[in-house]
């Protein structure tokens, strides 16, 4: 199944971008661990927001300290790919079902920090019962199958997957860690994803600076 541009693969993408780059190395964290689970006050606000003021709402350089610099989206994208071993996932991928393009309201934006690391941040708003039913498909999808292969049109990259829990914050949450091996390199990419209200955010990178950052983007996406 031929996938298109869509963050339904963030998380791989952006790992086998990292893997074939000719920037530095991506950090290797396989043995960060995900934070303890603790709380955090946010709006729950309902209101759905267009995408200029969600685009106001992301992650800059600034609130992630020095070393960090916000680079376009668009350097960045993935390339068409196409998923082998993983029939959930290759029906998911398919333009007919892509849960997230039911929301025209949207922004992102990728920050590299120090030693070439990357975060991705994305944010879509839609009344909170869309992203609540679209992105259980998703993350269900994306943790049917313990491993694939994902196909482009100069590397055949094999993916292992990990649901992994996630700090309690907003009202629902989901996040799964992904080990890209591809050309005898590995790197590892976690993607967690929060909704809040009629706010949806997905961070992806590593586990270390998903989890660092985490609240930091959240409550500033959910912030009245």
């Amino acid at each position: 199944m031929r996938l298109r541009h869509s963050t339904v693969l963030t998380s791989t993408c952006l790992a086998l971008w990292a893997l074939t780059s000719c920037s530095a190395p991506p950090s290797d964290t396989a043995s960060a661990a995900p934070r303890a689970e603790t709380s955090m006050p946010t709006t729950g606000n309902h209101e759905v927001l267009p995408s200029d003021r969600l685009a106001d709402r992301l992650l800059t350089a600034d609130d992630l300290g020095p070393g960090y610099t916000a680079r376009p989206a668009a350097s960045t994208a993935s390339p068409e790919a196409s998923v082998e071993g993983c029939p959930q996932l290759e029906q998911l991928g398919s333009a007919a079902d892509n849960p997230y393009a039911m929301f025209p309201n949207q922004g992102k934006r990728v920050l590299t920090g120090p030693g070439g690391t990357q975060l991705t941040e994305e944010l879509y708003s839609a009344p909170p019962k869309d992203p609540s039913s679209g992105v259980g498909r998703i993350m269900t999808a994306m943790g049917a199958c313990p491993s694939y292969q994902l196909v482009t049109a100069t590397t055949v990259a094999e993916v292992r997957t990990q649901t992994v829990p996630v700090p309690r914050l907003g009202v629902e949450q989901w996040g799964q860690v992904l080990t890209v091996i591809a050309g005898g390199r590995r790197t590892v990419v976690q993607q967690t994803v929060i909704r809040d209200g009629a706010v949806l955010l997905v961070i992806s990178g590593s586990p270390a600076e998903v989890a660092v950052h985490g609240q930091t983007a959240l409550a500033k996406a959910t912030a009245r």
